[in-house]
C-alpha cells in the first residue's frame, strides 16, 4: 500500500500538468454583423494586428457576418493594440461601429478591454487590451 502510494506521487509531481502541457485552445464564433463592405475592413485590421488568425465574411439580409478565429483572452494585452479605423468617409456612424466592434470583442473574449479614439477627423480608431 506505500509504495503504491509513493508510486503515485512520484507520477503526479514528475507528470505535467494537463494545464500546462495544452496549448490554447483556438476558438472560431461570429464576431458580430457589420454594414455591408465593412466585415472585411474590420478583419484586415484584427488578423493585421494578430488579434485572430484567420477569418470569414458572409453576406446576409442585414449586413455582413464576421466570423473569427482566435484564442480566448484572460488577460488584458501588456500593450494596447490598434485593431482598425473606422473612417467617417467610409462608414456612416464611425463612432457606433468602432463602439459595437469593441463591444463585441469583449463579449467573446477577443480582448478584455476597447477604446475608442478619435483624431482630427471624425474617425475613430479602435484600440484593445
Amino acid at each position: 500500500m506505500r509504495s503504491a502510494v509513493l508510486a503515485a506521487t512520484v507520477a503526479a509531481v514528475l507528470a505535467p500538468s494537463a494545464a500546462q502541457a495544452a496549448p490554447p485552445c483556438e476558438t472560431t464564433t461570429l464576431l458580430g454583423t457589420y454594414a455591408f463592405g465593412r466585415a472585411e475592413v474590420i478583419a484586415a485590421g484584427g488578423l493585421a494586428a494578430g488579434v485572430w488568425h484567420d477569418t470569414r465574411v458572409r453576406s446576409g439580409f442585414a449586413g455582413d457576418d464576421l466570423n473569427v478565429t482566435f484564442v480566448a483572452r484572460t488577460e488584458r494585452y501588456p500593450s494596447e493594440m490598434q485593431v482598425y479605423t473606422a473612417i467617417y468617409t467610409e462608414v456612416a456612424e464611425p463612432l457606433s461601429e468602432c463602439q459595437q466592434v469593441g463591444a463585441d470583442g469583449v463579449a467573446r473574449r477577443v480582448w478584455m478591454s476597447f477604446r475608442c479614439r478619435t483624431g482630427v477627423a471624425p474617425n475613430y480608431t479602435l484600440l484593445v487590451r
